[in-house]
């Protein structure tokens, strides 16, 4: 299992902190390509699943443990303290469900800053620092609360970042549950219904601002991705 755990949290370094892959793309992936064994007796293959099952529960369930011992010297003292916390402890970081599971690079966070001005996404300007909050740490920026220039266009946008693996496809729910954006109207923070509404009368229009949104999101994805 030593050689599993390792091999996940140097996958996981490369793929989510350095390639910007979202974490569920990356433990699906892991597990996936893990899945075969090639040993001939029953024995070995089953200790192959037992111990792929605990790193995949390991995956889905401890994203803090997995980011919190890929910097660390990846040793046999390092997997026992990192299991040990697994089944020991509760987690002391906030649930995957809770952040929108981004890794993005300074590089595409630039590319992500120029495209919510542009379309606009916000009522104010924002910053590199803002969408920083925003994407990769999942908290409302400090300077000042965002506000959703129009409902409609910032649900599009969120829901083609979603399809292009660049978000996590529980964004809706982070974004309400955490409280990260107001309403166009400043009167309330967007929840789960306000986005999905908002992105089924977007879908059902013939809005022009839609091939902008489009084009922004290829550049983000292309940053995003960049090897």
């Amino acid at each position: 299992m030593f050689r599993l755990w390792k091999e996940a949290l140097t996958q996981f370094k490369t793929a989510v902190v350095e390639h910007g892959y979202t974490y569920d793309r990356f433990r699906e992936d892991f597990i996936n390509s893990h899945t075969f064994h090639d040993a001939a007796d029953a024995d070995s293959r089953n200790d192959h699943m037992v111990n792929l099952g605990r790193i995949g529960s390991l995956l889905s369930s401890r994203d803090d443990l997995v980011r919190k011992y890929c910097d660390s010297a990846m040793t046999s003292d390092d997997f026992v303290s990192c299991m040990g916390e697994y089944m020991l402890e509760r987690p002391k970081m906030k649930s995957r469900l809770l952040n929108l599971e981004c890794e993005l690079s300074e590089h595409a966070l630039s590319v992500l800053t120029d495209a919510a001005n542009d379309i606009p996404l916000f009522k104010r300007k924002v910053t590199v620092d803002d969408m920083r909050s925003l994407f990769n740490r999942s908290l409302s920026p400090t300077a000042a609360p965002l506000v959703a220039n129009n409902n409609r266009i910032l649900a599009y946008f969120l829901s083609r970042l979603n399809y292009s693996s660049i978000i996590s496809n529980k964004y809706q729910y982070v974004i309400a549950n955490n409280r990260l954006i107001l309403g166009s109207t400043g009167a309330g923070y967007l929840t789960q219904t306000n986005l999905s509404s908002s992105l089924v009368l977007f879908e059902a229009s013939d809005n022009p601002v839609r091939s902008k949104i489009d084009r922004w999101v290829i550049l983000i994805k292309q940053a995003s991705f960049a090897l």
